[in-house]
């Protein structure tokens, strides 16, 4: 179920009520352009972000990216079917194999671009997606030596360790190969390699797509393991530092923002926008139906109606932003105190006085 009951067939309808941009839609409401055309540029102006371009959050079009496990040494993570992402919102990281519990919940700064690092120690948790064709990858069978990576290989009997359920993180091998026939593979279970190379075939793998996110993907047995075809212009992870050997194995939980819709048929509701931004919405397709007036009076008019639509997003924009955030900086004591002369940590104020 999604979040709309609105169609764009019922916009064009309602826009048809104005006499100067009637003309610039179709009859009746049932012909494709240039409704389609307006709603899409709609939509994209609506959650790309405010008047000013900076994007905005919202709660509607939030998602949970699939969480995974770190590996040894490996920065660059394939997620299965994720072909959706936009932008990445938040992280957070949890200490999975504590038996210390409530489990460690760290926050995992988000970036736009992470280098390539061999440092382990020394730098906040940090992470930003990736097109997966261009992630750091291995190769079934290659050596250590000679990989590009410098990360242990798939191969010959070689054996994926499940870290669930250990206490420490196994030294697996890296997850994400690139076969000799350009396709992107990732392990989903699991086991141990088979004897021969089972990529020697061009596979031609089937993965989900943007516009077909529910395509199956196309799966390899590799002896007890079972390799997934992963999309190469999907999204993947990349974090920093790099991941010891073995030790503590910390789950990723990124979130993000879904990539915008577009339309191709006036029955198509008007998911992700909720009903009650519907009239936010429906002031920017109007703003864009001036664009397009054939009368260049009319089309004057759009100069004017663009104030109006972004008047319409700061509203929406406001709408969205009501609660109060929960981070900032909130002053502990008057600016003019000389500060602690004690250290105020003890067991009953474990976080210190400003924690709360």
């Amino acid at each position: 179920m999604g979040n709309s009951s609105k169609q764009i067939r019922e916009l064009v309808d309602d826009a048809r009520t104005f006499g100067d941009i009637a003309p610039v839609l179709p009859t009746g409401g049932f012909s494709l352009q240039p409704a389609l055309s307006i709603a899409n540029d709609t939509m994209t102006a609506f959650l790309m972000g405010s008047p000013d371009g900076e994007p905005f959050n919202w709660k509607f079009n939030r998602f949970l990216i699939p969480p995974f496990f770190i590996n040894s040494w490996q920065q660059d993570y394939f997620i299965p079917g994720l072909v959706n992402l936009g932008w990445l919102e938040g992280c957070t990281a949890v200490y999975q194999n504590t038996t210390t519990f409530p489990k460690n919940i760290r926050q995992v700064e988000v970036r736009r671009d992470i280098q390539e690092t061999s440092a382990q120690t020394g730098n906040l948790a940090k992470c930003q997606w990736m097109q997966v064709d261009t992630m750091m990858c291995g190769v079934w069978g290659q050596s250590q030596v000679i990989s590009l990576t410098g990360l242990p290989n798939p191969g010959p009997g070689v054996t994926y360790i499940n870290p669930l359920g250990l206490t420490t993180m196994p030294p697996n091998p890296i997850t994400c190969i690139k076969d000799a026939f350009g396709n992107f593979w990732v392990v989903t279970t699991y086991g141990t390699c088979g004897l021969t190379n089972p990529f020697t075939t061009n596979q031609n793998p089937t993965f989900p797509t943007q516009q077909n996110p529910t395509i199956v993907a196309t799966t390899v047995t590799d002896g007890s393991v079972v390799w997934t075809a992963i999309n190469p212009k999907g999204q993947g992870i990349r974090i920093n530092p790099q991941p010891a050997q073995t030790g503590p194995l910390w789950q990723i939980l990124p979130v993000g923002q879904q990539r915008i819709p577009q339309f191709t048929a006036l029955s198509q509701y008007l998911d992700p926008v909720p009903d009650d931004y519907y009239a936010y919405f429906k002031q920017g397709f109007f703003a864009q139906c001036y664009r397009r007036s054939p009368d260049p009076k009319v089309r004057a008019r759009f100069a004017e109606e663009l104030k109006v639509w972004f008047k319409s997003l700061d509203n929406a924009v406001k709408q969205g932003s009501r609660e109060m955030d929960d981070w900032g900086f909130v002053p502990a004591s008057n600016v003019m105190d000389t500060g602690w002369a004690f250290n105020p940590v003890n067991p009953a104020l474990p976080y210190g006085p400003w924690a709360g």
